[in-house]
């Protein structure tokens, strides 16, 4: 019954793990959405060129930035 009660634990090296499949993950999802800007700028859409790019460009750089964020956090010692 005691052992019902206790809650098992992330160890440290599961959570630095975990943290490095999550900025492979989000880098993943940027290079993506760069790929898919690419896309509708070849593709002849009636889309505003200029509002994808610069919606695109923001989004991966934001992903990049939490990519790197968490790929930090997984590097760091504790």
């Amino acid at each position: 019954m005691n052992q019902k009660n206790k809650r098992e634990r992330i160890t440290p090296a599961e959570r630095k793990e975990a943290y490095k499949e999550v900025s492979k993950f989000v880098l993943d999802i940027a290079k993506l959405v760069f790929a898919g800007v690419i896309l509708a700028s070849i593709m002849d859409m009636d889309l505003d060129k200029i509002y994808v790019f610069v919606m695109g460009i923001i989004i991966v750089i934001g992903l990049t930035m939490l990519g790197a964020f968490f790929y930090y956090v997984s590097i760091k010692k504790y």
